[in-house]
């Protein structure tokens, strides 16, 4: 499989308010009758995560509906790590937003499902200070929150040589068309034999989308991902995330792989994302397909790669929607993110294809 990236990348970048210098994926695209519905990842340092709408006749020009008011002037905390007993703030200043907005949801690492026979079409799946939640809605706007949320609890995985307690944060969700039930492929950890914890990827299972199997791990990085790592001049590799789906009679997944200098005293890890195809039979034992990676980093996508839940199948392409930044992992807690915002850093949306 050959990937090849739209010449006139990126689609999507950062122009409101609410999206500060973030527009990203981590989120989804849908496929409606006569257009594409993008829900897409904005930031703004002070007040959280917002999950975003645009929408695509084409699926290259990209409109962003002003559909909502916006009202935010309280941080909201979504915990990656925690120092010495308290929850890593990463938040630098505090915004006050009070406007119209395309703003549907404050989940962050959202997944948003789309059954168009449902009574509720749209389903979403994201991160919040309590866990992972859920979320419905009949028009894709005006989403609900399940009133027995989270679905599931903070998971919590502490490191004693360390002092640090990470969280898991990430969850890409798909619907498992050969099994019929939704997966959720949550981020655990494992603490390997010099102290380091590493991220992995878990999975839970859903029949409802309510009610979700205890994640477990399924698949650990290593020492091939470490060897890969020092090949590009880091020190060792995590899995940052898996977005699996159905292809023939099997799986392929885009491995988002985390390629790490060192751990930061403060914080969680400094290093690079790249995207690498994965192949399973049954969802559960993966292995990467190749040493290349699908969706490489460099230029405006310099930093980090991540790709939406699941690629649109058309039969002759898989089309996938990703995007990228021209930072690091890690450039916000060691204050890279700030002394670099005058060069005009950014996270922004791209488009390609397999075929």
């Amino acid at each position: 499989m050959r990937f090849e990236e739209f010449k006139r990348n990126p689609i999507i970048t950062p122009e409101y308010p609410w999206e500060g210098l973030s527009t990203y994926l981590y989120g989804s695209v849908v496929e409606l009758e006569h257009k594409l519905r993008m829900y897409y990842q904005s930031y703004v340092d002070g007040i959280g995560y917002f999950v975003c709408l645009a929408e695509s006749e084409d699926g290259i020009n990209w409109e962003k509906p002003l559909i909502k008011p916006l009202n935010e002037t309280v941080p909201k905390l979504y915990p990656t790590v925690e120092i010495n007993n308290k929850i890593k703030d990463f938040y630098h200043k505090t915004e006050n937003l009070n406007l119209m907005s395309n703003v549907v949801m404050d989940y962050h690492i959202p997944s948003v499902i789309y059954n168009p026979k449902e009574e509720y079409p749209y389903k979403m799946f994201g991160y919040t200070s309590k866990g992972y939640c859920v979320a419905f809605s009949k028009d894709g706007i005006n989403f609900e929150e399940y009133e027995g949320n989270p679905v599931i609890p903070l998971m919590k995985f502490p490191n004693k040589k360390t002092g640090k307690v990470w969280y898991s944060d990430v969850a890409p969700v798909f619907f498992d068309k050969r099994k019929k039930i939704y997966r959720a492929m949550v981020k655990t950890y494992k603490i390997d034999q010099e102290g380091r914890t590493r991220r992995c990827i878990g999975m839970s299972t859903s029949k409802d989308f309510i009610t979700w199997t205890r994640p477990r791990t399924i698949w650990i990085p290593s020492e091939k991902e470490d060897n890969l790592a020092r090949e590009k001049g880091f020190k060792w590799a995590d899995f940052y995330g898996l977005c699996p789906f159905n292809y023939k009679d099997y799986y392929l997944g885009f491995l988002w792989l985390f390629f790490i200098d060192h751990e930061i005293p403060e914080g969680t890890h400094w290093g690079k994302i790249e995207v690498y195809l994965a192949y399973s039979k049954d969802c559960i034992h993966w292995e990467r397909v190749s040493d290349e990676p699908l969706i490489s980093s460099y230029g405006w996508k310099s930093g980090m790669v991540f790709t939406s839940n699941t690629p649109l199948d058309t039969g002759d392409k898989i089309k996938i929607y990703f995007s990228g930044t021209n930072f690091l992992h890690g450039s916000l807690e060691t204050g890279e993110s700030e002394e670099k915002t005058k060069s005009n850093i950014k996270a922004v949306i791209g488009f390609g294809w397999i075929s």
